[in-house]
């Protein structure tokens, strides 16, 4: 079997003809294509670039859906099965739930807009204890530790920024009018809980589209 490599190679054969286009608000019960994204124009564009279609077992039998973690592959020009890298996708859809990488591995996306709510987790090496212990100590060695992170996933753009005053500023003030609100709110009291209001105006005033074949 080939190896993910070759699957760059594969993408324009596919990937289907092109169609007439209009662009439909998304809303709950969105009805996504399911596959791999490659790239974030992918889910921009409601196109996986490895449809759910397309993807098969080890076996070369078609994938029902892509939950599970499982093996997944995709046939070459010859029929040959080429292994798809898990690690190394942008992201994938699954029974209309988006789910991309960061952090540690892939996660969903849990509001869905023109600005998105991740929660992921990040894991990584803390050293404080061989200062504290030594080095020679059974204790100061590194410990692995796992924190959640929060961020926003700009659908414009595909920046993921933290879900921040700081972050969100700039994005914000794409609408003049919930800017000026925004603004008139101290950046000492833009707690948690603030920055989901202005999240859920934001995409209540700014909606997200995609484009859906006539």
């Amino acid at each position: 079997m080939r190896t993910w490599s070759v699957i760059a190679l594969l993408i324009g054969a596919l990937q289907s003809s092109a169609q007439d286009t209009v662009l439909v608000r998304y809303r709950p019960g969105f009805d996504l294509h399911e596959g791999i994204y490659l790239g974030f124009e992918d889910l921009r564009d409601d196109r996986p670039s490895l449809p759910l279609a397309r993807l098969k077992d080890a076996k070369g039998a078609p994938l029902p859906d892509l939950a599970g973690g499982r093996q997944v592959f995709v046939s070459d020009s010859t029929g040959a099965l080429v292994q798809v890298d898990l690690d190394r996708i942008w992201g994938l859809c699954s029974n209309n739930t988006v789910y991309i990488h960061a952090g540690d591995g892939l996660f969903r996306i849990g509001m869905m807009g023109s600005l998105c709510h991740v929660l992921y987790e990040r894991s990584y090496r803390d050293w404080s204890n061989v200062g504290y212990y030594g080095p020679m100590s059974p204790m100061g060695g590194p410990v692995t530790r796992t924190v959640q992170e929060q961020r926003v996933l700009d659908m414009a753009t595909g920046e993921l920024r933290p879900l921040t005053s700081e972050g969100l500023d700039p994005l914000i003030r794409r609408d003049e009018v919930l800017y000026e609100e925004w603004n008139a709110v101290p950046p000492k009291k833009r707690k948690e809980e603030l920055l989901f209001q202005f999240i859920r105006r934001y995409n209540d005033r700014n909606a997200l589209y995609f484009p859906v074949a006539q």
